[in-house]
């Protein structure tokens, strides 16, 4: 019955325009026919990176910022919910929009703390922008001139 379909799938592959490559079953001597799983035998493919596994539910948010007032230089510590792992993790920016706003230098300590460092924006109320594989999430700041 096999040796029959196989026949049949050549013929009407050819009568279609393709035929099969290489056959699935592979024949090992006293275990019979069938797929089996063939070990690597090592080499310089063998080592393959894997992607970091990111949360995209988890959304994250901001409850603290300290100081409560910022100037241009500051340290400022930034407490919350779900900043993620270093892999997942897209930066922190002053000003008005997102990923837009000013970038700053930054250490994401662990998943609720990230340490950052205030850039020269305009002074006023502003915003503080988290942003994670899982979203964003702002403060409003208020920034004072040095």
């Amino acid at each position: 019955m096999k040796t029959t379909a196989a026949t049949l799938i050549m013929i009407f592959g050819a009568a279609l325009g393709f035929l099969p490559l290489a056959s699935a079953d592979v024949v090992i001597p006293g275990m019979g026919s069938g797929a089996y799983d063939v070990p690597s035998v090592g080499g310089p493919g063998d080592a393959v990176d894997k992607a970091p596994v990111c949360d995209n539910r988890a959304r994250p948010k901001i409850t603290k910022v300290t100081p409560d007032t910022l100037k241009p230089g500051d340290k400022v510590t930034i407490q919350g919910e779900n900043f993620g792992k270093k892999e997942c993790f897209h930066g922190v920016f002053f000003g008005s929009g997102g990923a837009s706003g000013a970038a700053t230098s930054y250490q994401l300590v662990n998943e609720t703390t990230i340490e950052a460092t205030v850039p020269d924006v305009k002074i006023g109320l502003g915003k503080l922008n988290v942003v994670t594989s899982g979203g964003s999430a702002q403060a409003i700041i208020l920034l004072q001139a040095k």
